[in-house]
């Protein structure tokens, strides 16, 4: 394989995400659940640059019925943002051997816009590593359908069949692969790396 592509979420970073935002939910007795189905229902929609953050919350929350007070919105969105910026350094030194093994590396994410600059400026040492890039709310476009992983593939100027997409989300892997790419799930750092070299390298 001559690239390696990976997702942001749960893969440059470690998964902490739904355990700050739960206990920032359940600090006011709100219902999990009614944020999963949130999620479900708008993320998409907050990822491609669509909605705000905000909006996503106050759509859930009227769709559940409850209402939540400014303060604690600002508790909750606080806590979403933190928990993405848990960085991921066994990821950070596998793209830096993989590139220095002479492998193209690409980032493909579902982001919205608004959290693009925080990203940026916490993961910039990844960035560095890539050889293109796709931001799902910089273009209007998010996984997994079709059109953002061709236009990842059109950034880093290889076949589809010489990428290796590393997400940790099983649909997303399932749409690279659609699209003619290879992929592997990330479960872990530890898996990833065996999958790639047993499959891959």
């Amino acid at each position: 394989m001559n690239a390696v592509v990976f997702d942001f979420g749960g893969v440059m970073t470690t998964s902490t995400m739904p355990q700050r935002v739960m206990d920032a939910v359940n600090e006011f007795g709100l219902s999990w659940e009614g944020v999963k189905r949130g999620f479900a229902k708008y993320r998409h929609a907050y990822d491609a640059g669509d909605i705000s953050i905000r909006e996503l919350y106050e759509r859930t929350w009227r769709d559940e019925g409850v209402a939540v007070t400014q303060e604690m919105m600002d508790r909750i969105i606080q806590a979403d943002r933190a928990s993405w910026l848990y960085r991921n350094e066994r990821t950070l030194e596998w793209m830096k051997f993989l590139k220095a093994s002479g492998h193209h590396i690409g980032i493909l994410t579902n982001m919205a816009p608004d959290f693009a600059p925080l990203f940026q400026e916490h993961f910039a040492d990844f960035i560095a590593q890539a050889d293109a890039m796709v931001i799902s709310g910089l273009v209007r476009m998010h996984k997994p359908n079709r059109d953002i992983y061709d236009l990842l593939r059109s950034r880093i100027a290889l076949p589809a069949e010489d990428l290796v997409f590393i997400d940790d989300v099983a649909e997303n892997c399932e749409g690279a692969r659609a699209a003619g790419w290879n992929a592997i799930q990330f479960i872990s750092n530890d898996q990833v790396e065996r999958d790639f070299r047993e499959n891959y390298a």
